[in-house]
């Protein structure tokens, strides 16, 4: 029988894996041209806002998926079905990013092979593999799990939304209120760390946010509250980089981050935004439903193709500064379409599917 799909639950994964896509594309043009009185940064920064949301929609979309109390997981289950997976695909993607920068990219280019790159990738040293933090930060969040479904119960609403309201405090209001007292003798983000909450924070409360969201729906003022309030996250993320950057050197390494306030109430809200659009319906859309199952291989495998893009098919001095925003959307377009392609080619291969299909 096949399972039914979630409307809802599709939109997001499109979504936010287009929004991860263009996170990546647009912050080349950001840090190509890093005066903000320039055109080019304008247009990235902006593109590079509206996804901000796609790492906490997908996190939320996994608590909503693997909290589920109709789901019956034993821990046993879920290491070894979902854990173990997730361990085996970062390894994997990290030994196969590792090559291609530290031996394939300097064969084409005919330089020397580097061992070093090959570990910094491995490791995520210096930088280096741009998506597949997201991978590492996954398989903590995925231990997890079987504790958090303890406690998120129907029955426990009161606690969960508590706790929640607990990790908005002490971590995203915090980090903020730090930012802004910096450099000051005395800094919120210092005083609160004092008392070594950090149970309260990190990527887990978004799990629990993506439960309670959609055991709970938002109605009415509430639901509307949490859509304003992601839009308004949205702007604040968007102005903050364009007119701060100059003054708060920390400002963009602030926004940039997955975990702070403006990047979760913009995810929840647009999260909300989309469940209350798509109400409880199921998915119709063949397309819709495919991007949805490739969700994981567009993720893997668009910054590999992005690399050879702009490295050496369509670099940035193909369109020159004077069309940036056409520039963006064409690389955007053509990372998404040929991972998807890529993605679906290797899908139908015997015992390589699983490693795009996650």
């Amino acid at each position: 029988m096949t399972r039914k799909r979630i409307l809802s639950y599709d939109v997001i994964r499109v979504v936010a894996v287009a929004m991860v896509v263009m996170i990546h594309v647009s912050a080349y043009i950001l840090f190509y041209f890093r005066s903000v009185d320039n055109a080019a940064f304008v247009i990235g920064n902006i593109l590079n806002a509206l996804g901000r949301a796609g790492t906490p929609m997908f996190l939320m979309l996994s608590g909503a998926l693997l909290l589920d109390e109709k789901q019956v997981i034993t821990p046993r289950d879920f290491y070894r079905k979902n854990l173990l997976p997730i361990v085996l695909l970062l390894l994997f993607w990290l030994v196969f990013y590792g090559i291609w920068r530290a031996v394939l990219i300097p064969l084409i280019l005919g330089d020397q092979m580097s061992l070093e790159i090959f570990l910094d990738n491995l490791l995520l040293r210096k930088g280096r593999g741009l998506h597949l933090w997201y991978l590492y930060m996954l398989v903590g969040a995925y231990i997890l799990i079987p504790f958090l479904r303890l406690i998120a119960r129907k029955e426990n609403k009161g606690y969960v939304l508590g706790l929640i309201a607990l990790s908005v405090i002490v971590q995203f209001v915090t980090q903020t209120a730090g930012l802004l007292t910096r450099g000051e003798s005395f800094t919120v983000s210092a005083f609160v760390g004092k008392f070594h909450m950090e149970y309260a924070g990190g990527y887990v409360s978004y799990l629990l946010m993506g439960w309670y969201l959609t055991t709970f729906p938002p109605k009415g003022k509430a639901r509307i509250g949490l859509i304003l309030s992601g839009f308004i996250a949205l702007v604040w993320i968007i102005l903050s980089v364009q007119y701060f950057i100059m003054d708060i050197l920390d400002i963009h390494s602030y926004v940039a981050e997955m975990n702070t306030l403006p990047a979760m109430l913009y995810g929840a809200g647009l999260f909300t935004l989309i469940t209350a659009l798509c109400g409880e319906r199921e998915t119709r859309s063949k397309v819709l439903s495919v991007l949805s199952q490739q969700a994981f291989g567009i993720y893997v495998l668009h910054l590999f193709l992005f690399e050879i893009l702009v490295g050496a098919l369509l670099p940035f001095s193909a369109f020159h500064e004077k069309f940036p925003l056409l520039y963006t959307l064409t690389i955007f377009s053509l990372t998404f379409v040929s991972a998807l392609l890529l993605s679906l080619g290797l899908s139908k291969i015997k015992g390589v599917r699983k490693l795009v299909r996650g």
